[in-house]
């Protein structure tokens, strides 16, 4: 292995989803972003389902709340790191609103929670840190809790 230009890590994108693994992402990149010196930003993503377009704009409501509240949690878990991070709240497809935002935004690096489901679950069931990871344009750190 030759030795090559160090790499600096400048800006970290956490996906937070209001799980505990997703919260200990939050942690472990608060720390990361306080030891480097790096901005952070939390991006959440409501997923949207094909829904009528008046239960749509009914579930839309509680679930912007909801996903307002996903994001101030973690940006306090955030803070206690020193930590002021940026948030983003989207909308539809999970894993491919990450990745869209990731390719404007230009992380160094995503950190985000997995479940943990083995190969074949996680194709099942579409795992968002699956795709994400095999689509992004940067490294991809997955915290594991149990």
């Amino acid at each position: 292995m030759t030795k090559g230009k160090a790499v600096r890590v400048r800006r970290i994108l956490v996906a937070v989803d209001g799980s505990d693994q997703s919260l200990r992402a939050v942690e472990m990149a608060s720390q990361m972003a306080k030891g480097l010196g790096a901005e952070m930003t939390l991006i959440h993503v409501l997923n949207l389902r094909e829904i009528p377009t008046l239960i749509a704009e009914a579930e839309n409501g509680f679930a912007e709340e909801h996903g307002q509240m996903v994001l101030g949690k973690a940006a306090k878990l955030a803070m206690l790191d020193g930590i002021e991070p940026k948030v983003i709240l989207r909308k539809g497809h999970v894993a491919n609103q990450i990745l869209r935002f990731a390719d404007d935004y230009k992380p160094s690096i995503i950190i985000m929670g997995s479940r943990g489901y083995g190969k074949l679950r996680g194709t099942l069931l579409g795992s968002v840190s699956q795709a994400v990871s095999s689509y992004a344009k940067c490294s991809v750190l997955l915290v594991r809790w149990r």
